[in-house]
């Protein structure tokens, strides 16, 4: 998805969303890690903008994160690559490659221009949904359905590298996944391939 872009087009917003469930015996060390290493690490790479993790409570798997990126490219910087891959930290390569369902999405935000996501303390529920296939018609049948939602906060959309659609919706308040399913279950004759509800992150 990486372009150059036209002399004077702005230049769109990019997202990282991570999701992976680790075994139960290592849930506490998973948090442990990408607490104290791993989220911090990824906050402080040059593009990434805003950072926060989520727990999933309809749907799977059970841990999200999400980054803010000025732009796609903020995945092809030097900086990037030295903590990435192969270069990643042994405490990394350890737990990784235990977790299951993994799923990396990158992506470029469609709508609304370049805002960034809301502070985590100031959304009570998100709702994630995924729309592979979904046209520039299933964009205007989300804003519309979304229109007047009560709760709503934000509703932020974005293209992925395979061209899907995904949908980013805060609330302000907690919300039951009947009313979720209600909007943002078809986007224009599209079907959500994953529609899942989220509460933000927070360890004792």
């Amino acid at each position: 998805m990486s372009r150059a872009p036209t002399s004077g087009a702005p230049i769109s917003k990019g997202l990282l969303l991570v999701a992976m469930e680790p075994p139960a015996a290592l849930e506490e060390e998973f948090n442990d890690w990408y607490d104290s290493e791993h989220f911090p690490q990824r906050r402080g790479l040059p593009g990434f903008e805003s950072a926060s993790r989520w727990v999933c409570l309809s749907g799977w798997p059970r841990w999200l994160a999400i980054y803010d990126l000025s732009s796609v490219e903020a995945l092809a910087t030097p900086e990037y690559a030295a903590v990435s891959g192969g270069n990643s930290t042994p405490w990394s390569k350890r737990l990784l490659p235990r977790t299951i369902g993994r799923r990396r999405v990158v992506a470029e935000q469609l709508h609304p221009g370049d805002a960034l996501a809301l502070p985590a303390g100031e959304v009570a529920r998100l709702c994630v949904a995924h729309y592979p296939g979904a046209d520039d018609a299933a964009v205007e049948a989300l804003l519309q359905a979304a229109a007047g939602l009560d709760g709503l906060s934000q509703l932020r959309l974005f293209r992925d590298t395979t061209g899907a659609l995904w949908l980013l919706a805060a609330f302000s308040h907690p919300v039951g996944l009947e009313r979720i399913e209600g909007t943002f279950a078809v986007a224009g004759g599209y079907g959500a391939k994953l529609l899942n509800l989220y509460a933000p992150y927070r360890r004792d």
